[in-house]
This record gives structure tokens, C-alpha cells and sequence, in this order.
């Protein structure tokens, strides 16, 4: 009869206690990330009535299961505001390096620039390579409010779509320009056409550059001094100078006022208009004649013929004001050229300049670079990668946030404030990027809500009332019993 007590009082302080568990999941129907806990009961340890007849000696809570199924998603306007569909937590590392791991995704920026949880730890997230979009690195913390995109200068050309790429149509029927060239100052009248472009130095200044065009007359054929004949090959015609000029208010050392031609080559057309050649130019000072008197003065600069290496643009060297004593080097492209005499050369020649009988036309004048930006905005995608928008109109990847997951996600420990860490029957964390390795996708002006279920959690609680007014009852009941028996002896 005693043994009943003991039963009754079992039933009552379990079913007390799986009413606080049932308590705190309607309590927290509406935090976000939260997943609701189920009690599981067991019997306790039965005795022996003899023979092979065992009663039991009430029941207790086996272990309160953490439930892990989705939740529901609920649209924001923040940004910040992340979600996961699927497997995984969010990472956190307080200030003291611990590791926590959330659903709740209600981040926000501390006073320092930090994305942060709530309650102040830091989303971890790794560096992604821009090259392949891989993730690389260890995880760390993300200061975001506080980017700066660093400039990229103007480049030479030697990788695809850097330097200055120009499209145009140089008319076949322009004059013939017999000014003489003033390479340290260039004057309108000594060209024909003009195209300014913007280039950026070193520390991300904005420069406006000239790129002008002047026809020049056909060459004929050089003569052979042993045979006194022609030179096959050697004649040039459809033929243009072009140079790119710079006010010497942005060159170290140059004139302010005055444009300095800085380089230029030569261009060689077909006779149908197609581009054949870039020569690079250099311009220089000529040596003067050996015989020449004590005294006289050098002669002026002239642009000579280099040979023009493969693949390789012309380039040309700008010591800017503001960018140190350094030469940068700026490659220009005009096209890839053409063959006409190989019929096997697929190249058109007229992906870049050509020589018509129509107008002068700038098609496009582009090229690379970039000032340096602060961060205005971000967008996180899918695959956790949060891409920062500069006022420099860049926008690049600042990081990726990273998914971990457990096999055994329901014996982490419940920390409160939506956190969870990890144990030794959750077994190692598994850390991956969002959608592979079976982690699931990130969600950007999201929230996940709590997997709570009102209706479950009502019939729970009635189930539990129950229970609990029943056990009462086997203790009142075992009482009364207990009572009678006693009287019997009076």
C-alpha cells in the first residue's frame, strides 16, 4: 500500500514537471528559432510481488527531446534578418572565443561595426575567394559598417578587359595632318580625332586622358641601295598615328595647361578598312649627328617603330602628382588586328578600330579601375555570401556566413537566449557552406519562427492535467485505505 503512495507521488511530480515543459514551449510560441521539447516518460525500476509477477513503482522523465523540425518563415525588411531552410545553425563566438550555434537569425551591428547576435556575439563567416567563389579560411568575425573598398588602378593590359580598350571608326577619307608634331605640347590642329577616357592611379584618383588619332601620308616602298629596287613588303599606306595625351597639371613635373603626349604607336589598315596592325611607339630624342658642333641644341622628340610583341598591348607610363614617384603602366588596346594575306587567320579585324568612309564614331572608350568606396549597403544570397555595394559602385563579396550541423542536433546542450551548445553525445560539429554537404539554404529578410504548435501543445497540457488529477487521486485513494486498515485494529 505504501508502495502506491510512492507511485501516486511519482506520477504527480512528473506530470508537474512535464507541464513546465509544456508551459515553456506555449511561452515561447512566438521566438523566433526556438524548437519545441517533447518529454518522454519511462517506468521506474518495478518490484517483485513473487514468483515472476513485477509491479511498477511509478514513472519518471526519461529525457525531454529537443524537436528540430522547420519552422515557418516570416518576411522583414531588414536585412540583416537571416533564416535557414534546412539543416544547420548560424555560428557564434562570444568575446571569450566560445561557440555557440543559433537559428535565430535577428542580427544586428554593434557599436564597432560587428554583425552580432542579440545579445552581442559575433556571426562567424569565412573569406570567399573571388577568383573560384570557394570559401576560404578559418571562421571569423565580420566587420562590416566599417569596409572600405580599396581602389584598382587603371591596368596594363596584359590581363583580359584591363587597361584602355577603344572602339571606333576613323574616317578613310580625313586629311592628311602636315603639322608638325610638338610631342611636349600637342595642339588641337596636330590631330584629327579625339576621345578623352578615365583612368585611375594607384590611390584610386580619377585622371581624364586624351586619345587622339592623325592620319598620316602612305609611305612608299623603301629602296634596296645594292639593287637600287623597291623593297617588297616595305611600303606602308592607310596608316594612323594615334598618342595619348595628359594635362600636365596631373603629371609629375609636367606644365599645367599643356597636353604632353606620354606614348602612342602607329595603326595599319587594309584597304577594305580593317585593322592589320598596332605598332607600339616610343617616343624619344634622337641622337645628334656625330659631326654635329659643341653647343647645339638637341633635336626634337620623335615617335619610332617598336617591334610589337604578341598578345601584348602598347603601353605607356604615367607618373601622376598624387600617386608617388612610381610609373604606372597603362596598356591600350585597339583591336586584335588582322591577316588579309592568310586565309587561315580568323580574325576580323574589326573588333576594335576601323578605317571607313563614314564619320569619326566613338563606339565605346572603356577602361579598368576604380576609386575606393565605403560600404552603403549589403545583400545576403542564398548560398550565405554577403555581398557589400560601395559608393564606388562596386559591389563584392564581403564574406559567407557558414552552416554547422551535428548528427545527433537534439543532445546539444540548451543554453537559452535561442543558443545551443555542443556535447559529447551531439557528437563534432560539421561545418560546411549553405546548400551542400546536406546544409540547408540562407534566407535574407527572414525570420524562421518557433516549430510550437499551439493545438499540440493544448491537448499536451490537458493530457497532462489528467494525469496529474489521477496520480492525486492514487494518493488520496491509497490514503483512505490506508486509514480503514488502521481502524480495523479498533
Amino acid at each position: 500500500m505504501i508502495g502506491s503512495l510512492y507511485s501516486g507521488a511519482s506520477g504527480v511530480q512528473t506530470h508537474s514537471d512535464s507541464m513546465t515543459v509544456t508551459g515553456s514551449n506555449i511561452a515561447n510560441v512566438n521566438t523566433m528559432g526556438f524548437k519545441y521539447n517533447r518529454v518522454n516518460f519511462q517506468d521506474l525500476l518495478s518490484n517483485s510481488m513473487g514468483g515472476d509477477t513485477k509491479v511498477g513503482k511509478g514513472v519518471k522523465i526519461g529525457n525531454i527531446q529537443n524537436i528540430h523540425t522547420q519552422g515557418s518563415f516570416e518576411m522583414t525588411e531588414v536585412e540583416t534578418d537571416v533564416a535557414v531552410d534546412g539543416n544547420g545553425f548560424f555560428s557564434l563566438k562570444d568575446a571569450g572565443g566560445k561557440l555557440y550555434y543559433t537559428r535565430a537569425g535577428q542580427f544586428v551591428y554593434d557599436n564597432k561595426g560587428f554583425l552580432t547576435s542579440q545579445d552581442g556575439k559575433f556571426v562567424q563567416v569565412k573569406d570567399v575567394n573571388p577568383d573560384t567563389n570557394e570559401s576560404i579560411g578559418p571562421l571569423k568575425n565580420i566587420n562590416i559598417l566599417d569596409q572600405i573598398d580599396p581602389p584598382t588602378p587603371t591596368g596594363d593590359g596584359l590581363k583580359a578587359n584591363t587597361g584602355v580598350n577603344i572602339k571606333a571608326n576613323l574616317d578613310t577619307n580625313a586629311e592628311i595632318i602636315d603639322v608638325a608634331l610638338d610631342y611636349n605640347n600637342v595642339r588641337m590642329e596636330m590631330y584629327n580625332y579625339s576621345t578623352s577616357v578615365t583612368v585611375y592611379d594607384s590611390k584610386g584618383n580619377e585622371h581624364s586622358v586624351n586619345v587622339v588619332f592623325r592620319k598620316l601620308a602612305d609611305k612608299p616602298e623603301d629602296i634596296d641601295p645594292a639593287t637600287n629596287q623597291p623593297i617588297p613588303g616595305t611600303a606602308i599606306k592607310n596608316n594612323w598615328q594615334w598618342m595619348v595625351l595628359a594635362p600636365g597639371e596631373i603629371l609629375e613635373g609636367g606644365v599645367p595647361g599643356v597636353m604632353k603626349a606620354m606614348g602612342g604607336g602607329f595603326l595599319e589598315f587594309s584597304d577594305d578598312g580593317r585593322l592589320v596592325s598596332d605598332t607600339p611607339g616610343l617616343i624619344q630624342v634622337p641622337p645628334l649627328p656625330a659631326n654635329a658642333p659643341p653647343g647645339t641644341p638637341p633635336l626634337p622628340p620623335e615617335m619610332v617603330r617598336q617591334p610589337i610583341v604578341p598578345n601584348q598591348p602598347t603601353q605607356v607610363d604615367f607618373t601622376f602628382l598624387d600617386a608617388g614617384p612610381t610609373a604606372q603602366k597603362i596598356g591600350f588596346r585597339f583591336g586584335t588586328g588582322s591577316n588579309p594575306d592568310d586565309p587561315t587567320d580568323m580574325r576580323t579585324g574589326m573588333d576594335g578600330l576601323t578605317q571607313f568612309a563614314s564619320e569619326f564614331k566613338i563606339i565605346s572608350a572603356t577602361a579598368d579601375g576604380i576609386k575606393s568606396g565605403k560600404i552603403e549597403s549589403i545583400y545576403i544570397r542564398e548560398d550565405g555570401t554577403i555581398d557589400g555595394a560601395f559608393d564606388s559602385g562596386r559591389v563584392k563579396a564581403l564574406g559567407r556566413m557558414i552552416l554547422t550541423d551535428f548528427k545527433a542536433r537534439e543532445k546539444l546542450q540548451i543554453r537559452g537566449e535561442n543558443l545551443y551548445s555542443q556535447t559529447f553525445e551531439s557528437g563534432p560539429a560539421i561545418i560546411n557552406d549553405p546548400g551542400k554537404g546536406g546544409m540547408g539554404s540562407v534566407n535574407s529578410k527572414s525570420l524562421e519562427h518557433s516549430n510550437v504548435e499551439l493545438s499540440r501543445e493544448f491537448v499536451n497540457m490537458i493530457e497532462g492535467q489528467r494525469a496529474f488529477q489521477a496520480n492525486a487521486k492514487t494518493i488520496t485513494t491509497s490514503d483512505e485505505i490506508l486509514s480503514d486498515l488502521i481502524q480495523m485494529k479498533r
